[in-house]
């Protein structure tokens, strides 16, 4: 049933260095059995509507989302925003649509 793994973000940490400068990074939950599969014509046609391009949907346990705006692909690397969940009514399961942001942008 699950084919990756994805993280999702839970704080933003910004330290000082000891030049006296901001250093943000995030820390996650990391680990996190999902099922990736691309986008279909359905979800694409309802994303440009809605002004987004959907690229992939990551179905989790609803139990491990916490509401974050994006989520990182451990395969790949890729981030994605979250543009659109679904859960069915008693679905243990969410299915977030994401859209691929450039690399290496967090």
């Amino acid at each position: 049933m699950w084919n990756r793994s994805i993280s999702l973000p839970t704080r933003k940490v910004i330290e000082q260095n000891e030049s006296g400068f901001r250093k943000e990074h995030w820390e996650f939950i990391r680990g996190i059995p999902a099922s990736l599969k691309d986008a279909t014509r359905q979800d694409e046609i309802v994303g440009n509507q809605s002004g987004y391009q959907a690229s992939v949907i990551a179905e989790i346990m609803a139990c491990n989302y916490n509401g974050g705006s994006f989520f990182v692909d451990e395969a790949t690397g890729d981030v994605y925003d979250i543009r659109r969940t679904f859960r069915t009514d008693k679905s243990l399961m969410i299915q977030l649509t994401g859209e691929r942001r450039e690399r290496g942008t967090i």
